[in-house]
């Protein structure tokens, strides 16, 4: 008696890869085209998709091909130390090809290799999270953890606010600010699971994509001293024209309760604004109250939320 699965098995095979590059580069932005184009949003978040670009002991991908065609992918990244290492990993199935089974084998897939990798945890996220996406993570024991909302401004006239005594706001400097840019971001995010450990090797992965403007990183300076940084990014978007993400903010926790936030988040809008853009998005860890109330009183509103996922492994 043949089963799904096995017919599944002969039509698909799963390859892992250490790197995207080549034909499976371009075959992969294919597929992200076809599943943008039908869900209205992008399967893959940036951070994962740089590091397997271009390649990293802590990155691997899995692709589900039919034939010499990428139907399925999925990829990973590891955080953490021994006894303690997270998976964290993205799936994206062609609109064809979908409820076939393809998803079910991806991250069976993901599973068996991190549990053989001897990893603790792992964490799936689903972007625009939806009934398909629950019930996917229910089938596999997955529980819903962070919730980041995705908040959007309508383009308009930006706040004007005074700057706090001593603050200033400079453009970022080529040449001479990568290290202090690096070290201030790994300092504020320091706890977050994603954001607190770059190398060099990920800022410079940022700043060679397309949408970078070396002015689009405003550093913020109180009395000479840098304390904070707001890094913006231009895209043009379907069906939203140019939208400006703020694609990172914060401020050194020693100069956090004095308004800087707000002040930068400001200057940020205001540069948006001059450069034309159509709507402002941003991402916030739905916990972070102070952040999540600091945007509604600058005019966001709620545009969708993601979801990660998580379980225990053996």
């Amino acid at each position: 008696m043949r089963t799904g699965t096995d017919v599944l098995d002969r039509m698909h095979h799963i390859e892992i890869i250490s790197q995207l590059e080549g034909q499976n580069l371009e075959h992969l932005r294919d597929l992200v085209d076809a599943a943008t184009r039908t869900d209205g949003h992008e399967p893959l978040g940036e951070h994962k998709f740089l590091r397997m670009k271009h390649g990293d002991d802590l990155a691997l991908g899995m692709l589900a091909l039919k034939g010499e065609r990428l139907v399925g992918y999925a990829h990973t990244l590891w955080y953490g130390e021994d006894g303690e290492r997270r998976v964290s990993c993205e799936i994206v199935v062609h609109p064809d090809l979908r409820r076939q089974g393809l998803g079910r084998r991806l991250l069976a897939t993901v599973v068996e290799h991190a549990e053989a990798q001897g990893a603790s945890e792992l964490t799936v996220w689903a972007y625009n999270d939806s009934a398909v996406s629950r019930h996917f993570a229910t089938e596999f024991g997955l529980t819903a953890g962070r919730h980041l909302m995705h908040m959007h401004r309508h383009s308009g006239p930006p706040p004007h606010l005074a700057a706090p005594d001593g603050a200033a706001i400079r453009a970022f400097q080529p040449g001479q600010d990568e290290q202090a840019l690096l070290r201030l971001n790994n300092h504020i995010f320091e706890e977050h699971p994603e954001n607190g450990a770059w190398t060099m090797e990920d800022l410079w992965g940022r700043m060679v994509q397309p949408w970078f403007r070396a002015d689009d990183i405003l550093m913020l300076e109180v009395d000479r001293r840098l304390a904070g940084f707001c890094w913006l990014k231009v895209e043009e978007r379907r069906d939203e024209g140019y939208v400006g993400e703020v694609y990172v903010i914060g401020t050194a926790p020693e100069y956090q309760g004095r308004g800087l936030g707000r002040y930068l988040l400001s200057q940020a809008l205001s540069h948006l604004h001059e450069r034309g853009v159509d709507a402002v998005a941003v991402y916030v860890d739905q916990s972070n109250e102070r952040g999540v109330a600091l945007y509604w009183s600058l005019d966001f509103h709620h545009h969708h939320v993601d979801v990660c996922y998580t379980r225990p492994l053996r």
